[in-house]
């Protein structure tokens, strides 16, 4: 998968309990992340390259490097498809 940012439109809130919430300014949905999907897209923000993201998590949440990379690919999907990340230009 290419590499991704976030759509500059969708609004995160992390909440006290490890999870979030992102808002998309312009369709008015909001999407609830877990705490795998909080560290994704704090990681988003931070430049991290989804090898980098793979690596944080086989890290924080003690998991194989191969299910790491696995849920990266799928988190990033599902947040593409619901417009809140664009793939990088150039």
């Amino acid at each position: 998968m290419s590499e991704m940012q976030p759509h500059p439109q969708a609004l995160f809130t992390e909440l006290d309990d490890g999870t979030g919430v992102l808002l998309h300014l312009e369709t008015k949905f909001y999407f609830t992340l877990n705490p795998t999907a909080v560290l994704v897209w704090k990681s988003l923000g931070d430049g991290a390259s989804t090898e980098a993201i793979a690596g944080k998590l086989t890290a924080a949440f003690r998991v194989e490097r191969d299910v790491a990379e696995r849920d990266v690919t799928a988190i990033l999907a599902e947040m593409l498809s619901g417009g809140l990340v664009l793939q990088k230009q150039g």
